[in-house]
């Protein structure tokens, strides 16, 4: 086995799209979401996290208008590439999909407001800066919802990884042009609890075989399912359900990999 000489590089944001089967994902996920949305009729939604943006790309194409808001600019671009990709699609669906820059706690102040339905998905939510930046995000949640309007929030089931320690999320593999690539999740427990580190990896080997080495390192904020569900009711949220999959099934907190979260803004 040899690695290329160079330093470890900063995974490019196209690597999300190649990670995740979104074929697979999105026929999954969307029945479950049509169903959420239909019991409050849903025709505005706004994205947090949005990534490459390929659930505010599949909800325009249902013809819902989407504010697709994330901090990252690189993951702007790459979302901009694929909304241009489905132009077609959502312009027949008579969707919209408005990109916009922004994170946690800012979505009052770009004038996002009023949507039916706010989503934060791909374990985006842990990227908050502690507990107080927790209060911050959920706080410009509900400003930025109408009274009844749902939230579903999806990430990974910190209950479980706390409990277990786990310091590595199974590897993807994908064959690429470029060679064979291998994506991993290593998580560090630097503090005990309040936060994880996770080192997003990737390793691609082309066909000389030779390693190239990429990586995007963030801390999350540790949120187990009684803490989250403790702050969204402080924030106004009512009527929590705490899911373990898209098929609507209640919350296993010691052996689900993820964690849904649906509940409404209150009054």
């Amino acid at each position: 086995m040899s690695f290329s000489a160079d330093e470890p590089r900063i995974a490019p944001a196209s690597d999300y799209d190649t990670f995740v089967n979104w074929d697979a994902r999105l026929s999954r996920e969307m029945p479950f979401f049509q169903r959420i949305f239909a019991e409050v009729g849903v025709d505005s939604l706004i994205d947090v996290g949005t990534g490459s943006a390929r659930h505010a790309i599949a909800f325009a194409e249902q013809g819902l208008v989407v504010d697709a808001v994330d901090p990252d600019d690189s993951m702007l671009a790459q979302a901009e590439a694929n909304i241009t990709a489905a132009g077609d699609r959502i312009a027949a669906a008579g969707g919209e999909v408005h990109l916009v820059r922004g994170g946690f706690g800012e979505l009052a102040s770009l004038g996002l407001a009023d949507a039916d339905a706010l989503i934060c998905t791909g374990n985006a939510l842990p990227h908050v800066a502690g507990i107080a930046g927790l209060r911050d995000a959920l706080a410009d949640f509900f400003a930025v919802m109408r009274p009844g309007g749902v939230l579903v929030l999806h990430l990974l089931n910190h209950a479980r990884l706390l409990g277990a320690k786990t310091r590595v999320i199974p590897p993807i593999i994908r064959e690429v042009p470029e060679g064979t690539r291998v994506f991993l999740r290593v998580i560090d427990y630097p503090d005990g609890g309040e936060f994880l580190d996770f080192d997003f990896v990737t390793l691609t080997r082309d066909t000389d075989g030779l390693w190239d080495v990429a990586s995007r390192l963030s801390p999350h904020t540790a949120l187990p399912i009684e803490l989250l569900t403790a702050e969204l009711a402080a924030a106004g949220f009512e009527s929590m359900e705490a899911l373990g999959a898209h098929d609507g099934r209640a919350l296993a907190p010691d052996s689900d990999e993820s964690v849904i979260v649906v509940a409404r803004r209150g009054v």
